[in-house]
């Protein structure tokens, strides 16, 4: 019984292991549940769309939710474009911990803005909706921001100067709006701008602000800009800019020689002549948004990924020393049971008496029966001397006086 029982005592100890470590590995994988209560909240901004797989299970990240992509217990990226939305954003984004996408276009949301959306945003897709209002200022806090395509909306107002802290930003789409104003001086400050498009507002004043920045794709098309054109603009390969009131009689006074003035007026017919022909792109409104997905997937900052990774691995840490904390206590609940039971369990089978195996024939020379094996193994054999032996023997009978003669 006493082995039984240490057998049984060890198998608990394992199975209550087996139970910590699987009930560690869920704890680890559940979502945030500030995200979950985020993504509902937005669901039902949104007007509580019928989307695939929403609402069926109450996990976002279990992968049934459409266009929801989540990395560890985080919900990243929220892409629903054409999907028929409504409603407004209003504080819907707000409670997201971790997202860097949200890709909304060609919807029919409205509202202005989210002047709060969270601070780890890299790529913002609203196009073709129908917000309205201005940019809020707080967008200077986005300091991860990368790509942002607002083109295609009713947004009016000045551009506020709030790009000073967003050196990531890579693509900038704020065409098809009613824009005004002056570009604000911050926009020189866009260190990583390569595609900024314009075209479409009302927006005045010249284009100085833009000479330094390493732009690849500049369209300022069909705005009310004016004053004579930089000419380090002229030598961006794709640069839009008809449609404007700009004085192209001083555009050759900037360069210091005048040796240098001819060749801008020898390359400004690519630059000029293409965009007259092929005017009326509306539809080059929508493609910033692709554009923008691309240098998008290569600008992700690495810094976000460490920080995901750290705060895994002090989520597995927390996990592993409690399950160890656990583990611990457990063995030293069950461990001196177990010991106890093997100990009296080898006690009991030290005093138990062996069956004998020896002759049945010697049962009745001697009580002890292992005293009897033991003499039987140390006793000589008997050596009687030849005298003993010869007085032992039977004496003849004496022969008749007959017989002997």
């Amino acid at each position: 019984m006493g082995g039984k029982r240490s057998i049984i005592c060890c198998l608990n100890l394992e199975i209550l292991v087996w139970f910590l470590l699987i009930f560690a590995f869920q704890l680890s994988d559940e979502t945030d549940p500030g995200d979950v209560a985020a993504i509902n909240a937005f669901h039902a901004a949104m007007g509580s769309p019928s989307l695939p797989g929403w609402g069926i299970s109450g996990d976002p990240c279990d992968g049934q939710w459409q266009g929801v992509t989540c990395n560890d217990t985080n919900i990243l990226t929220i892409k629903l474009n054409v999907a028929n939305l409504g409603g407004e954003l209003g504080d819907s984004l707000a409670g997201f911990s971790s997202l860097q996408t949200i890709d909304l276009s060609n919807n029919q949301i409205g509202g202005t803005l989210p002047s709060n959306l969270p601070v780890t945003l890299q790529n913002i897709f609203l196009s073709d909706n129908e917000l309205m209002g201005s940019i809020p200022t707080s967008l200077s806090s986005l300091n991860q921001l990368s790509a942002m395509s607002l083109n295609g909306n009713q947004l009016s107002g000045e551009i506020p100067d709030s790009f000073q802290g967003l050196t990531a930003l890579v693509n900038l789409d704020l065409s098809s709006n009613s824009l005004s104003g002056a570009l604000p001086s911050s926009v020189g400050n866009l260190s990583s701008l390569t595609t900024l498009r314009l075209q479409n507002n009302q927006l005045s004043g010249t284009l100085d602000v833009l000479q330094d920045l390493p732009l690849a794709d500049l369209n300022v098309e069909n705005n009310l800009f004016s004053g004579p054109i930089p000419q380090k603009l002229f030598s961006i390969p794709n640069f839009k800019n008809d449609g404007n009131p700009f004085n192209s009689s001083t555009a050759p006074l900037p360069p210091p020689t005048s040796l240098a003035a001819p060749p801008p007026a020898g390359l400004a017919p690519p630059f000029f002549k293409p965009p007259t022909s092929t005017q009326t792109p509306p539809t080059s409104g929508r493609k910033p948004g692709k554009q923008a997905d691309g240098p998008t997937a290569t600008a992700e900052p690495s810094s976000k990924g460490s920080k995901k990774s750290v705060k895994r691995v002090v989520w597995i840490s927390i996990v592993a020393v409690l399950s160890f904390i656990i583990l611990v206590i457990a063995i030293l609940l069950f461990l001196p049971r177990c010991l106890k039971d093997r100990q009296e369990n080898n006690w009991s089978r030290r005093h138990e008496v062996a069956p004998f195996v020896g002759s049945r024939e010697n049962r009745r020379d001697n009580g002890s029966l292992v005293q009897l094996g033991h003499d039987v193994e140390k006793a000589p054999p008997l050596v009687r001397p030849k005298e003993e032996q010869q007085l032992r023997r039977p004496a003849r009978a004496p022969m008749p006086e007959h017989e002997q003669e």
